[in-house]
């Protein structure tokens, strides 16, 4: 299966262990790579202060298209395209984020993947980045106290583009002998908690009934 994917930084299984291991206790038994879809666009929000300041600020945002999740995008970040037909299809959505930088990199490539690697896609494109921008709206208040602005309004741009974010299932059994799996992300190499581990989850489950639902079609 072809993705267009963020190339994982920790690709060799070997490495994953080990920064795995540095922190935790639990003896691993088997990982893999696993592909989580996001939807990728650019935004600005306008905010009018409280004493009428019109303020714009733009960014480019992930939202994965299982529960909605957004994922800001640093501005530092740069995104380098590895074949020339990407450059053309994503210049106009990456924009200013285009660029080579050894410390903040991030690659884009189109690649061959096995398709047990990639979980589905649930949500719509634009239902996704609508839980998106609610849940970026409901940060941006909760941060401030909703007392700075009287108001607040995210416009998404319309270009859009589906790309497949990196995560290591590393499986372990706990005390009582069931198994269990942790995340890392395969960019950074963090640990992850919260809610993207349960739209793993709720991929793996999604992944898992279609195929049972394709067996017994063919049946």
């Amino acid at each position: 299966m072809r993705i267009t994917r963020l190339v994982p930084r920790l690709s060799n299984s070997d490495e994953v262990i080990k920064k795995y291991c540095r922190k935790n206790f639990k003896a691993p038994c088997s990982l893999e790579l696993i592909y989580l879809p996001f939807v990728l666009f650019r935004y600005r929000i306008e905010l009018t202060l409280l004493f009428g300041k019109n303020k714009t600020e733009k960014g480019l945002f992930l939202v994965d298209l299982l529960q909605g999740i957004p994922i800001n995008i640093k501005s530092n970040t740069k995104l380098e395209l590895k074949e020339p037909h990407l450059h053309e299809e994503l210049k106009e959505l990456l924009g200013s984020y285009l660029g080579r930088d050894e410390k903040n990199r991030v690659l884009i490539e189109s690649e061959e993947v096995d398709q047990e690697q990639v979980l589905p896609i649930v949500l719509e494109e634009q239902v996704a980045i609508k839980k998106g921008k609610n849940l970026l709206m409901y940060d941006i208040m909760r941060l401030t106290g909703g007392l700075r602005y009287r108001r607040v309004e995210i416009i998404p741009y319309p270009e859009t583009k589906t790309l497949y974010c990196p995560y290591w299932l590393i499986y372990y059994r706990n005390r009582k002998d069931e198994m269990k799996f942790d995340v890392l992300d395969g960019l950074s190499g963090q640990k992850e908690g919260g809610q993207i581990i349960k739209s793993i989850k709720i991929g793996l489950v999604k992944k898992q009934t279609n195929s049972k639902n394709l067996i017994l079609q063919k049946e």
